[in-house]
């Protein structure tokens, strides 16, 4: 099945000083719209001006789109690199043509995607972004993780390694840690011992450093040990971490393509992927992703600490994968997201509501971006 694009609009919401997230609406020939978010931090504007670009190349093309032609079509020289400005915008008009062809099909994406309806996604509380807007002392961590606990959630996953750099020496590195560990440790006295605790390192560490603090996160009882270093560029390193550890190595947020996940799992360098919908080729490259893990008896749990857009798609994305993990949820960051989306975003007892409908089953509520975000042209 294929799609004629017709009309791309841009729109971004500022949510708290550090976050900006970022959509594009996009529109095919026979009126069927949908809606994808391409937040990527600094890159946002450089990748909304690629997304245009391709955009009009695309829609120039006398043929209809899929997902296998436009990157002839586009001429994407390869290797991709993570999280740069050509996976973004690949990710997102990938992502959109999956979304319109299944509106034309007048099915659920899941279904599109392979899979059967689910009402309900698992999801874990990532309080880390809600934290930016507090002191992120030991108190305001296991404040934030007890609020998320009593919202339903049974899995709390912070980033408390603020101090932490991998330039530093190792000593140092180990020294600055301690200010995480107790951050680790008032969440645990403050939710108890029956909730599993995530552990995020956004590649601070260097591997001497990570085989010291894998033996304190397991006395601690953690449940993953995320990016403790950068996956792609540390192969090596995370081979021997993964090797002297018993907790779980999660990682894969930045990187593109099947075939990078691929050569991650095969060099045995993670226990848990993390594609991000963004970044790693969109929906279907994630699924794929996700299939590939659960059949080498690894798991699947797509990065999502984005907007209700992405949410909701890496929901479809999870739901469609027999034996996947739970979904990442950004908790606390914006009082008002559920509204951002319509029907309203629905997180109940921990648990994305997928709504029954067609297509992704949601869209971007333009009364709300046309009041508090800002249209613009790239």
């Amino acid at each position: 099945m294929s799609v004629k694009f017709n009309e791309i609009k841009f729109s971004y919401l500022e949510v708290t000083q550090f976050t900006t997230w970022f959509f594009a609406s996009i529109s095919d020939d026979d009126g069927f719209v949908t809606d994808v978010e391409f937040t990527n931090a600094e890159l946002s504007y450089p990748s909304a001006k690629l997304i245009s670009e391709m955009f009009t190349e695309l829609k120039k093309n006398l043929s209809d789109i899929n997902e296998t032609s436009l990157i002839s079509i586009l001429d994407v020289k390869e290797p991709i690199l993570g999280r740069s400005e050509t996976a973004t915008a690949l990710s997102a008009i990938r992502s959109a043509i999956l979304q319109l062809e299944s509106l034309h099909k007048g099915i659920p994406l899941v279904e599109h995607l392979g899979g059967t309806y689910k009402e309900a996604v698992p999801l874990y509380a990532n309080i880390n972004r809600g934290l930016f807007l507090t002191d992120r002392t030991p108190k305001s961590f296991a404040k934030a993780a007890e609020q998320a606990a009593n919202e339903g959630f049974k899995i709390i996953k912070c980033a408390p390694f603020d101090e932490v750099n991998s330039s530093q020496g190792t000593s140092r590195i180990l020294d600055s840690a301690q200010h995480g560990i107790n951050r680790i440790k008032e969440i645990r006295n403050a939710i108890g011992p029956d909730f599993d605790v995530l552990i995020d390192c956004h590649g601070r560490f260097n591997l001497p450093a990570a085989l010291v603090m894998s033996d304190v996160l397991s006395e601690l009882n953690i449940a993953w040990f995320e990016e403790p270093l950068e996956t792609e560029e540390y192969m090596d390193s995370l081979i021997e971490l993964k090797a002297n550890t018993s907790i779980p190595i999660a990682g894969g947020e930045s990187m593109y393509g099947t075939l990078s996940f691929l050569e991650a799992l095969n060099s045995d360098v993670l226990d848990i992927v993390m594609p991000d919908l963004k970044y790693c080729g969109g929906a279907s490259e994630a699924v794929e992703i996700g299939k590939i893990a659960i059949n080498l008896g690894k798991g699947y749990s797509p990065h999502s600490p984005s907007g209700p857009i992405s949410l909701l798609l890496s929901g479809h994305a999870t739901a469609a994968i027999e034996g996947a993990m739970y979904l990442e949820h950004a908790v606390h960051e914006y009082a008002l997201r559920n509204v951002i989306l319509t029907p309203s975003e629905l997180i109940r007892d921990g648990n994305l509501i997928i709504p029954n409908g067609i297509g992704l089953g949601g869209r971007l509520n333009h009364e709300f971006i046309e009041k508090y975000g800002v249209y613009f042209t790239p």
